[in-house]
């Protein structure tokens, strides 16, 4: 008999400088939860703060980590790659993060490129959790 498969709900993912991210496709509530960490400051997010698109190379999970008006947004996302599980067991997986920041004014965008990337690579488990 083939074992089952399923793929996973819960993804914990940490990189350099301190970083972490935490991911749930749901949650007791249903809702999706996102968790951002980084040094001594930690975001939660859920539902609509999170934004899913499934691409060719995976699923990028992003969320608004700051939003300064006249300076910039800066959005943190994640970029997870189709896993299949056969078990309760945790898949450890390498990925990346990126970091862009759109610079905003009173005047509307300024001249020139609207963004900057910084990428991190990431190490991640992937599993599938009953909530």
């Amino acid at each position: 008999m083939a074992a089952k498969t399923s793929g996973p709900n819960l993804f914990r993912l940490k990189g350099e400088g301190g970083l972490s991210a935490t991911y749930s496709t749901t949650s007791i509530d249903g809702q999706p939860r996102f968790t951002f960490a980084k040094g001594r400051q930690t975001l939660d997010f859920s539902g609509n703060q999170i934004t899913s698109t499934e691409t060719s190379v995976g699923t990028l999970v992003s969320v608004v980590v700051s939003n300064v008006p006249d300076k910039g947004v800066t959005t943190f996302a994640v970029l997870l790659p189709a896993i299949r599980l056969t078990s309760a067991k945790a898949v450890a997986f390498r990925t990346i993060g990126i970091s862009a920041l759109a610079k905003t004014t009173i005047a509307g965008p300024p001249a020139g490129v609207q963004q900057t990337y910084k990428v991190v690579a990431l190490r991640g488990s992937a599993q599938h959790v009953d909530f």
